[in-house]
């Protein structure tokens, strides 16, 4: 049975859902194996589907104990490498994980893969990356999670670069499912895009 529950938070999004990975019939506090990570990614995947647009899943590995790297590239490994594809729309995944050392895995799979995954240690917590970005990408998501919401003009004076620049890091975040990025009408008819850190 998987474990999925709705919590409310402050959201760009509708409310997210947690799904808890130490719950349900996935061998509890032990993650091994590719067979049970595929069922796992296999569980995240529908749970991802199922949320409107902009929605959230957060992955609570809290209580598990043990995970190894056949399970952590096979359950978040490929579902992060999907969810930076463009397969489930604008939905995203963020990672709820306080134990460092249970991350390694996790850790060295998006890094092999030159992916990442937005961390909390709860939700509503100060988010983190795990994985691998280049320098110019981790500075720009950091200065939007900072900023929590910021527009593309004010990014980009923050960050000292021009429009499409900036506009072209923010896009490969929002790609790589680690930013909300958002189009808004800007007076006289033009557009303006603003970025939303999702956790």
């Amino acid at each position: 049975m998987i474990s999925l529950n709705t919590v409310r938070i402050d959201s760009v999004a509708e409310a997210p859902a947690v799904f808890e990975v130490a719950g349900g019939d996935f061998g509890g506090k032990l993650m091994v194996t590719r067979g049970t990570g595929r069922a796992v990614r296999e569980a995240l995947a529908e749970a991802l589907e199922a949320l409107p647009k902009g929605g959230v899943l957060y992955v609570d590995t809290r209580g598990v104990e043990l995970m190894d790297y056949s399970f952590a590239d096979e359950a978040l490994g490929v579902l992060v490498s999907r969810v930076a594809g463009g397969e489930y729309g604008e939905r995203y995944l963020v990672l709820i994980e306080e134990d460092r050392d249970l991350l390694e895995n996790v850790e060295a799979s998006l890094r092999q893969r030159s992916l990442a995954i937005t961390r909390v240690d709860e939700v509503g917590g100060e988010p983190s990356i795990v994985g691998d970005l280049p320098s110019h990408l981790a500075d720009t998501l950091r200065a939007i999670m900072d900023a929590g919401s910021i527009t593309n003009a004010d990014l980009a004076k923050k960050l000292d670069l021009n429009h499409t620049a900036c506009n072209n890091r923010a896009t490969r975040l929002s790609k790589l499912g680690l930013i909300h990025r958002k189009i808004e009408t800007a007076a006289p008819g033009g557009r303006q895009y603003s970025y939303e850190r999702i956790a």
